[in-house]
């Protein structure tokens, strides 16, 4: 469900505004209602708070391979706290930077020396002072004919295959070159290039070293900085959305707070003695209010799966809850595999012994949930990893293995479903239209849902199709005469309309749920393929059983992965296209975000 919201305007003496935020960032309860865009001082807080978050991920990604390799480094000898700590950090990163682009011009200089050998300048210098010049050049030796030898003074220095490294020398007063182009040479020696590459790789191990002890030792006063740059910036921030009246001496905050959680902001409010105005939200203000989702336990956990589409808007229901048990159904029919549900079971149970993040347990007990809806759903096909019960002579009682679902049975159900959920989704619109507007606005809702249950009634029980027909036509009466408002004509014409887009609309979204059958198919038969291939390892001498089981356990890894991506993609897909748009849902929700300390 979605909380309700209220709605509060503080005033406040101007000077007074700077510490009421301060301790209203303690309280941690008002979402601020955002009025001024943000300014260049923020801009440049936010780009410092984004520098210091890639730190943190640095020091992070240390951490833990230093975890990994089981060292643990020494503390750097440094003095002082928070900023100055993250300041030396970052003179590190930027020299060991400066290094690495340093020892890429090096590699590369070295690289263009290592054919000529100990040759630098200098030499150059003192040939050119004996009245030679020298040239270097590079060339396929086929190419180095006698002619070209008795034309040019020229020496091989060195071969790569079948290219030549080659210098020609000449007097200066007579320059005798190829019309080759010559190859122009680094400043530096290459034995002082060496040395210079040796120096600075035990820089930047020193810095390797240093970076470790900071990652250890001192990421948590780098966090605390980040933590109190971000208040700073939030209370900054805050500030600038307050409103100004009677020529700035007077500030108003104005902002939105849970109805539960109201009675907090009121008692301290009362004992500061500041006047305030507390109303719930104006019908022009319903899309604006921030939204917090408040759910039981199991709707809880699929919260994050609902986030990732939108959330609903303050008018509308939150369909959480009602999507759940429909998405726990569809990913375990879609998987099919009872053995693969257990494998999702006990691995989500085993990480929760490790894992103490309340975020991350709580995907884990969603997992455990989908696991659970597999194996369900792999017992009522009696398929476990890639056996089909119902087809081996493990079960040899014809009885029982007619107790399990056919693929024409699992076709027909995946139907059902499909229509279940629709028809409950256009309950939840006929619900919501008439908690928005009236009763009158949803009956061609509820119409079209007489309809379909009327209709499928009638198919399924002839004996009572002329009483189902009855409920057909009072449902068609509706849908067609409370379409719209107006005269009969306007009403008949749009309820016409309708009738083509809902009909085919009910029928094309029917069809889409054809998909949980087609994916539970296509793992079963993906796994029994992977037991077929595998018997054939058993043929092996002596360690065929070991390649049997080896190839198994790959292979149905992958399978299970490869599973679980669609068994998680297609009912979203249901979800936020089919059952949303029966449903009604507009979404475009903007999150409660309370004003409060990041700690």
């Amino acid at each position: 469900m979605i909380v309700p919201m209220k709605k509060y305007s503080i005033l406040l003496y101007h000077k007074d505004l700077t510490p009421f935020l301060s301790k209203l960032q303690d309280l941690g309860l008002l979402h601020i209602i955002e009025t001024a865009e943000t300014n260049d001082i923020q801009k440049t807080n936010l780009l410092r708070i984004s520098q210091k978050e890639a730190v943190l991920k640095f020091l992070r990604r240390r951490i833990k391979t230093l975890k990994a390799s089981g060292i643990v480094p020494e503390e750097p000898d440094h003095q002082g706290k928070g900023k100055s700590v993250y300041d030396a950090i970052v003179k590190l990163q930027t020299e060991y930077e400066q290094i690495n682009q340093h020892l890429i011009s090096v590699n590369r200089d070295i690289k263009a020396l290592e054919p000529w050998g100990e040759f630098g300048q200098e030499d150059k210098k003192k040939l050119e002072m004996s009245g030679l010049n020298i040239r270097f050049y590079r060339l396929g030796i086929d190419k180095l004919t006698e002619d070209f030898k008795e034309k040019y003074i020229c020496e091989i220095i060195s071969t790569s295959g079948n290219t030549a490294n080659f210098i020609v020398l000449s007097r200066k007063d007579v320059n005798n070159f190829p019309e080759l182009e010559d190859i122009k040479l680094p400043e530096s020696t290459l034995g002082s290039l060496i040395k210079e590459r040796e120096s600075e790789l035990v820089r930047k191990k020193e810095i390797d070293d240093l970076l470790d002890g900071f990652a250890w030792h001192s990421s948590g006063e780098v966090e605390k900085a980040m933590n109190d740059l971000i208040n700073e910036t939030m209370l900054e921030k805050a500030g600038m959305n307050s409103v100004s009246v009677s020529e700035d001496l007077v500030k108003i905050v104005q902002g939105w707070i849970p109805e539960e959680k109201e009675q907090t902001l009121l008692e301290y409010l009362d004992e500061e003695g500041l006047v305030y105005i507390a109303d719930k939200p104006s019908s022009e203000e319903m899309g604006k209010v921030p939204i917090l989702l408040k759910n039981n336990g199991f709707a809880k956990l699929f919260e994050p799966i609902a986030r990732l589409f939108s959330l609903p808007s303050y008018t509308e229901i939150d369909l959480t809850a009602f999507f759940a048990p429909f998405y726990m159904m569809f990913f375990g029919l879609c998987l099919g595999d009872a053995g693969y549900g257990v494998v999702m079971i006990v691995a989500a149970t085993a990480a929760k012994f490790k894992i103490k993040k309340a975020d991350m347990r709580a995907i884990l007990t969603l997992v455990q949930f989908l696991g659970l809806a597999t194996v369900i759903a792999g017992a009522i096909t009696g398929t476990i990893f890639g056996v089909t019960l119902a087809e081996s002579s493990i079960i040899k009682s014809a009885e029982t293995k007619g107790l399990f679902l056919t693929a024409d049975e699992m076709f027909n159900l995946s139907i059902a479903i499909g229509l279940i959920q629709i028809i409950f989704g256009l309950l939840i619109k006929a619900f919501n239209i008439t908690k928005q507007n009236s009763f009158i606005a949803a009956l061609p809702t509820l119409g079209w849902v007489m309809m379909i249950i009327a209709g499928i009634t009638a198919g399924a029980f002839p004996e009572i199709k002329s009483i189902a027909m009855i409920f057909v036509w009072i449902g068609l009466a509706a849908a067609m005469l409370f379409s719209t408002t107006g005269n009969i004509f306007k009403r008949l014409g749009l309820g016409i309309w309708d009738m083509y887009n809902n009909i085919t609309g009910v029928f094309g979204d029917t069809l889409s749920y054809i998909r949980l059958f087609a994916l539970g198919l296509s793992g079963s038969i993906l796994g029994l393929v992977i037991n077929n291939i595998g018997e054939i390892f058993l043929d092996i001498p002596y360690v065929g059983w070991l390649v049997w089981l080896i190839f198994l356990l790959v292979g149905h890894t992958g399978n299970l992965l490869l599973c679980s991506l669609g068994s998680f993609v297609h009912p979203m897909r249901l979800t936020f296209v089919e059952f949303y748009k029966n449903a009604g849902w507009t979404g475009g929700g903007k999150e409660y975000k309370p004003f409060k300390k990041n700690a």
